[in-house]
């Protein structure tokens, strides 16, 4: 039997990623799965104001910054919600804000430096440890990091391809369906149908095999979220099915073992269909909480699995 740590959609938060590799000692895994999305989406530029004062906008408030106990602070909130900060002048700022390429190069810099920070970290906790790790990319992923995780020493990539979870094996997609963010990994239904065919492809024991979908499977439980209006506004008493069609007709079809998938933060819960358990852990990376599955798996059946929270 081996004990599997499953955890999704950290979106960059600092607290989130040093919880789960934490957890991997503390819950005695064999194997962690750290999958997509690992990056954040929002800079918060800390204003230089002079006199060792700083000001910024955080979470839509404005925050006026006096001591260098209220810096390291506000740097560790940004942090842990999966943000990130840069000093800048008040030159700087208006320079950078002005220009849309700088705003991206920045933060596509200090992107890459975490997501740098986060393997080498690994890189160092992993030496010497019983357990493995892997990691993969989501839809909101740069392919960049892609390179990075192939050049870690001890973690190891498995998006686009199987591999061996000790006699399981597991076949990885970061890649999703469209989304109303235009995000760098979707494809069109047809496209992404077609792609998790090609990975099916590649294995030869259905029946002790693992599904690593970022995208959940279209019509099941763990892939509803709320409705979007025109102005990406969410309804507060509607949900639909946001899903893939193709990742639904390969599960169903080939019946692996078992689904890990996230994509969906609200939808955290696990659901049979037909032989295949599929999971969603959910993620409320915003809020410093890492929401994971520890799942036991023996050579032909899953013996047990508990969703954690911390």
């Amino acid at each position: 039997m081996i004990k599997l740590f499953f955890v999704t959609d950290i979106h960059g938060s600092n607290v989130c990623y040093r919880k789960f590799l934490n957890a991997l000692p503390i819950y005695g895994v064999d194997t962690a799965v750290l999958l997509g999305d690992l990056t954040g989406k929002v800079l918060v530029p800390l204003v230089e104001k002079g006199n060792d004062t700083w000001e910024c906008t955080l979470m839509g408030q404005h925050r006026l910054i006096e001591t260098q106990e209220q810096l390291a602070e506000i740097k560790k909130i940004t942090e842990n919600a999966g943000y990130y900060w840069v000093h800048q002048s008040r030159e700087e700022f208006d320079e950078t804000r002005a220009d849309p390429a700088k705003i991206d190069a920045l933060f596509k810099q200090l992107v890459l430096a975490r997501v740098q920070e986060w393997l080498d970290l690994a890189d160092e906790r992993l030496e010497g440890k019983p357990f493995q790790m892997f990691m993969a990319p989501g839809n909101d992923d740069w392919f960049v990091i892609d390179d990075m995780i192939d050049a870690a020493k001890l973690v190891h990539p498995c998006d686009r391809r199987m591999v061996d979870l000790e006699g399981h094996e597991m076949i990885t997609s970061s890649a999703s369906n469209p989304t109303p963010w235009d995000t760098p990994r979707e494809m069109s239904e047809e496209d992404l149908e077609k792609h998790l065919y090609e990975l099916c492809g590649l294995v030869k024991n259905y029946e002790t095999a693992i599904f690593n979908f970022h995208v959940p499977p279209h019509g099941y439980s763990l892939d509803l979220c709320p409705k979007l209006d025109e102005n990406l506004t969410m309804a507060a008493d509607e949900k639909i099915h946001a899903g893939s069609i193709g990742a639904k007709k390969v599960i169903e079809q080939y019946q692996p073992l078992l689904g890990l998938h996230g994509h969906i933060h609200e939808s955290r819960g696990a659901q049979k269909a037909g032989r295949t358990l599929l999971i969603n852990p959910g993620s409320e990376y915003s809020e410093g909480i890492l929401k994971g599955a520890l799942i036991m798996l023996d050579k032909k059946k899953i013996k047990d699995y508990v969703f954690t929270s911390g």
